[in-house]
């Protein structure tokens, strides 16, 4: 029997690798493949792609065909309380979890907000993550880091960001 926590660790991970693969080989689209005797830009990373979606479908299969250890509490709990819990016992892939959230979040909000507010949010977000001790050292190396970032790019190298609503 599998421990629970074991598998749904690889449940999450596979469902992450495959999501990833699929993003990977949607992403290879945008080079030629070519012919086989002259194969194009594509041809590797689309065998890579494709190895590494059925190999994250293989764990998948392996982690829901696998037999369930009955549960300690012996009450059925929710999908909800099931990950609560799941986040509650495993701290280090909870600040992973919130790190990918987070992520894609700074992506998506870059073009709303702009490069540099964006930026600074996604450090002090970050920081604050990774230090738990108080927002006073987050929000400084925001700061500075944007400042930075905005004399380096804007005002020296002279390169164009994107520019949002705030800045």
């Amino acid at each position: 029997m599998v421990n629970p926590v074991d598998r749904h660790k690889e449940i999450a991970s596979s469902l992450v690798l495959i999501l990833f693969s699929a993003l990977f080989l949607v992403y290879t689209t945008r080079y030629p493949l070519d012919d086989w005797e002259n194969p194009g830009p594509a041809v590797f990373p689309l065998i890579l792609g494709a190895l590494l979606l059925l190999l994250a479908a293989g764990v998948l299969l392996r982690a829901l065909l696998a037999p369930k250890a009955p549960d300690k509490a012996g009450a059925p709990e929710g999908r909800i309380g099931s990950l609560k819990r799941f986040l509650r016992e495993n701290q280090g892939e909870a600040k992973v979890i919130t790190l990918t959230a987070l992520l894609v979040l700074y992506l998506l909000l870059m073009q709303w907000v702009g490069f540099f507010v964006a930026t600074s949010l996604f450090v002090a977000l970050v920081s604050r993550l990774v230090e738990d001790r108080g927002w006073g050292r987050p929000v400084a190396l925001a700061a500075g880091v944007g400042l930075f970032s905005y004399l380096l790019f804007e005002v020296w190298i002279k390169l164009s960001f994107p520019r949002g609503i705030l800045f």
